[in-house]
């Protein structure tokens, strides 16, 4: 009873205190708990297989694991599509990450996000190609400088003659 009394007088007397205090019950209703994020083992069976499709909304037929060694659990091995390459007008249910309500998230999810690489993109130019380009930016710039080395442009100075003995200069105050 006294705990009770002192935590109920904490809240009252800072309006801080009861704000927190509804922000945290508000995060832990409407969140999932963390141990519904962690991965389970690795499924051996048909029936852990069917239970762990089950588990992350998928079909049987459609949900693969990871292979055991990359340490990822019963955690599908999702198609690498980016979100960039999802269709705009679809009518997600959060349409700024283009997910549905429960979908699960790409393993990578950080790396082919729509604000970085789409793993699923065809590049523009092959490999072949921007090699092409890169060697011969950088060898033409190589070869500009070899050839034109002798022809320097700038104001040609000779070298400053002083005369040997004597003071170069001579400043008088008066």
């Amino acid at each position: 009873m006294m705990a009770s009394a002192l935590i109920k007088n904490a809240l009252i007397s800072n309006p801080y205190n009861v704000r927190k205090a509804i922000g945290i019950l508000c995060n832990a209703t409407r969140n999932h708990w963390n141990y519904q994020y962690k991965p389970g083992p690795y499924p051996r069976t048909p029936e852990e297989r069917a239970a762990a499709a089950k588990k992350y909304g998928m079909t049987v037929e459609e949900y693969q694991p990871y292979p055991e060694e990359m340490c990822y659990g019963d955690y599908p091995k999702l198609p690498d599509i980016g979100s960039d390459s999802k269709d705009p007008f679809y009518p997600y249910d959060y349409p700024e990450l283009k997910r549905n309500f429960n979908e699960p998230i790409h393993a990578s999810q950080e790396i082919i996000g729509e604000d970085r690489y789409d793993i699923s993109m065809k590049p523009r130019f092959s490999l072949t190609h921007q090699w092409a380009w890169f060697l011969g930016v950088v060898g033409g710039s190589f070869a500009l400088f070899f050839f034109l080395e002798d022809y320097k442009f700038g104001r040609p100075v000779t070298v400053k003659q002083f005369p040997k003995d004597g003071p170069h200069y001579l400043f008088c105050g008066k």
